[in-house]
């Protein structure tokens, strides 16, 4: 289960986790029989997670053709985009004085393994290593907005690959939040996560801009 999903094994958060993990991409038909027998429940309560889905932007349902993983638009990409950029910055300013040792460890531990990752585990390493600085943050309506925002990027990009120069550049700016952020330093540490996040959201602009305009 992706840790930015409550893990209440629920209808619900068991279709929006294979969503966000690529078991179901954009355009994807979401037959009700077929995910009752997938996840051996009935019919109702594939139902109710498809409609409480379809309110939160990652199905959507037509007459005659059912339900499908949403197909999204590149404005939604930019917007998404943009408000993650706003976000992190905020959420880190935090996590910059109040991490501890093992917290360092463990950051340190997800950017080694990003190193010998395939694509789709790299990218399931990046989200972890994100949220393992931000879930804790005081203000949890922000993280919320934050873990809502990213779930929606991880479903907008499940169907593209990154690209192994961009796997590598992603890395090295990981190494270099990581060198920030053992000296303490605020200002290094925002200088890095921007660079970061503007380096993120120019790739997927260009590439997942092309798939989805």
């Amino acid at each position: 289960m992706s840790p930015l999903i409550n893990d209440d094994n629920s209808i619900y958060s068991r279709i929006l986790n294979d969503i966000a993990n690529s078991i179901f991409i954009s355009g994807d038909r979401l037959v009700t029989t077929a995910l009752a027998k997938k996840y051996n429940t009935s019919i109702t309560p594939v139902r109710e997670a498809l409609k409480q889905l379809q309110g939160e932007g990652f199905v959507t349902v037509a007459p005659n053709s059912g339900a499908r993983v949403a197909k999204f638009e590149y404005t939604t990409m930019r917007d998404v985009l943009e408000i993650l950029q706003l976000l992190e910055p905020y959420l880190m300013e935090w996590f910059v004085n109040e991490h501890t040792a093992e917290d360092y460890q463990q950051l340190t531990e997800l950017v080694e393994q990003m190193e010998t990752a395939d694509d789709l585990t790299f990218r399931q390493l990046d989200t972890l290593f994100h949220w393992n600085m931000y879930k804790v943050h005081y203000n949890q309506n922000a993280v919320n907005l934050w873990r809502k925002n990213r779930l929606t990027l991880m479903a907008i990009h499940s169907n593209v690959s990154l690209n192994s120069s961009r796997i590598e550049q992603s890395i090295q700016e990981h190494k270099e939040i990581m060198q920030a952020l053992k000296e303490r330093s605020m200002k290094k540490t925002l200088v890095a996560m921007n660079k970061h996040l503007g380096s993120s959201a120019q790739y997927w602009s260009r590439y997942i801009g092309k798939v989805i305009s």
